[in-house]
């Protein structure tokens, strides 16, 4: 007798997923990665040097940013982990970072309406079409989703605070060329998480921030999680470097493409301040035009 379809497509997407926890890959840490044979440049060297070149030395003049981002969830990551893609919202939006404050507010869009997010250290609002989400699983997954941003964002210049924590890995290639990588225990971590890991990939030649590395313990699904996210393009805005175009990989538990997104517009030094951000749909502060 044959088998039902949908069982012939259950056990095809059992198999492959199953291929893919194979070719899941190890956090490097300081622990389980080659040490670094050049003592020349600590980590916190290394970090001066890529949080110089993305404009780390006029961070005291940035008082907020403004984005705009249009990006694609792949299928499978939508599939297996649907509350923390949010998919259905989560395709267009505008962003607003505050580092000094370490505030991020978002209003995202998509078919199934939009939502808003605030975010700061110690607090985190959602509201999907105006109402306001008091679910335990959306605030953290969200609290999760804001922070990574924050950080993918702004890239080392969310970092400063931590630089002479980090330590030197040993070098590695990225797309044939040769990358300097640095390690952070990160405390707290994102979201709900105590602590994670970051590795911050530094090109060798122009000091920029090429690829983040990060552990997601904040959230009951993302426990056993890593992902990375590579910067493919750049913005100069006055005094600083931004990334551009993103493109998201997990890495563990299962190895999977899982987002690519792009800037759409960006602006600093808005004239609106944190309070203006609060309010759903990002209250006060203007969408970028």
């Amino acid at each position: 007798m044959f088998a039902p379809l949908r069982f012939i497509k259950t056990l095809v997407v059992g198999v492959f997923v199953l291929a893919l926890s194979a070719c899941a890959t190890t956090f490097p840490t300081p622990q389980n990665a080659p040490p670094s044979t050049d003592s020349s440049l600590s980590g916190a060297m290394l970090f001066g040097q890529t949080f110089d070149a993305h404009g780390g030395e006029h961070l005291s003049e940035l008082d907020n940013v403004s984005v705009g981002i249009t990006g694609k969830w792949k299928q499978l990551i939508r599939r297996i982990q649907p509350l923390v893609t949010d998919y259905a919202y989560r395709v267009e939006s505008q962003e607003r970072l505050f580092p000094k404050e370490r505030v991020y507010a978002a209003h995202y869009t998509g078919p199934a309406g939009n939502k808003s997010v605030y975010r700061s250290p110690d607090t985190i609002t959602v509201h999907y079409n105006g109402v306001e989400s008091t679910d335990s699983a959306v605030l953290s997954s969200t609290a999760l989703t804001a922070d990574a941003f924050h950080l993918f964002l702004l890239g080392p210049l969310a970092l400063e605070p931590w630089q002479a924590q980090f330590e030197r890995l040993a070098d590695a290639p990225l797309n044939g060329e040769l990358h300097h990588r640095i390690h952070l225990n990160l405390a707290p971590g994102f979201g709900y998480g105590q602590q994670d890991q970051v590795v911050l990939w530094i090109d060798s030649k122009t000091k920029l921030t090429r690829m983040i590395q990060i552990t997601l313990t904040g959230h009951d699904s993302t426990k056993a999680a890593h992902v990375e996210v590579e910067y493919l393009d750049y913005l100069v805005k006055g005094e600083y470097t931004f990334p551009a175009k993103f493109f998201e990989r997990v890495n563990a538990p299962i190895a999977i493409d899982a987002h690519a997104w792009e800037l759409t517009e960006l602006q600093i030094n808005s004239d609106y301040s944190v309070d203006d951000v609060r309010k759903p749909g990002l209250g006060n502060a203007k969408l970028v035009n």
